[in-house]
């Protein structure tokens, strides 16, 4: 085919010298070059082309075998009917955490999704843009890290979404992440997120029931002295919830009363703050 197109485009040149003037060798000479240039170009063209669509569906290809491998092997957090109590009182939530790899999955109201744990030890020395580890200040980057590693076709590890955020201007030195890193990451990797303005308890119960998980920036109270991202990963049939804590293993195996979360959410309102719905995209590619 590229052969006859060659041909094709030589003999066309030679004749409309011919007709139109005489013509030299240097002219044929040129002409065969100009194909040759055009034909080169095409053939490069159609190659990338392939190797690119060849490259995304064997990196789509991995992703779901990860994800069907993950569901099958890796095993759910055991979960108890425990509720989990508010204490005013309460320590700072970034403790010291053992050496510890967390390998959990967790059920979701939009299905599974592995638990990462931003004390971890392949991650938790980390500096988040360069300067403060991620056991300290990461709950942002290991909160989205959750997420778009379940539900998107990107496999990421906290290290590289702090590493996204810190290259996306969502890095707050010493002070974790910028609220805007829950819409602007989660969007830049196909989600859907938006903005919860009803932030009482029966319409965070709706939007559970009906197909999405929420990312909530947590105020002073039974999960944190200051502010804290957490995920309210499913609804139970009591009307409790349970949550992924990326600073807090054991907060995520007990019940916890929704009208007392969305009672401690922080009193900030920018970034769509202080409460995100995220579902899945209705035509996922």
């Amino acid at each position: 085919m590229i052969g006859g197109i060659a041909t094709t485009t030589v003999a066309m040149a030679t004749s409309l010298f011919v007709y139109f003037r005489p013509f030299t060798l240097e002219d044929i000479a040129n002409t065969a070059q100009g194909a040759y240039s055009y034909v080169k170009e095409y053939i490069e063209d159609v190659q990338g082309q392939k190797k690119q669509r060849e490259a995304q569906r064997l990196a789509e290809e991995k992703a779901s075998q990860e994800a069907e491998i993950a569901a099958e092997t890796v095993p759910h957090i055991e979960r108890s009917n425990n509720l989990g109590t508010a204490d005013f009182d309460a320590e700072p939530i970034f403790l010291p955490q053992e050496d510890s790899i967390y390998t959990f999955m967790l059920d979701t109201s939009i299905g599974p999704m592995l638990y990462y744990c931003q004390g971890d030890i392949r991650w938790k020395n980390y500096l988040y843009g360069g300067i403060d580890p991620i056991s300290r200040y990461g709950c942002g980057p290991t909160c989205v890290a959750m997420v778009i590693n379940s539900f998107s076709s990107t496999s990421v590890t906290p290290i590289e979404m702090a590493d996204w955020a810190a290259a996306n201007g969502e890095f707050a030195k010493h002070g974790g992440s910028y609220h805007s890193l829950i819409p602007n990451s989660l969007a830049a990797f196909g989600l859907k997120v938006e903005s919860v303005s009803d932030r009482s308890a029966e319409n965070a119960a709706e939007l559970l029931r009906t197909g999405h998980i929420l990312v909530a920036l947590m105020g002073k109270g039974s999960l944190t002295q200051n502010g804290h991202f957490i995920i309210i990963a499913q609804l139970c049939s009591n009307g409790n919830v349970y949550i992924a804590d990326p600073a807090n293993y054991e907060n995520c195996t007990k019940e916890w009363n929704l009208q007392q979360l969305m009672d401690e959410l922080k009193r900030v309102y920018d970034a769509g703050a202080p409460l995100w719905a995220v579902s899945l995209p209705e035509n996922p590619t």
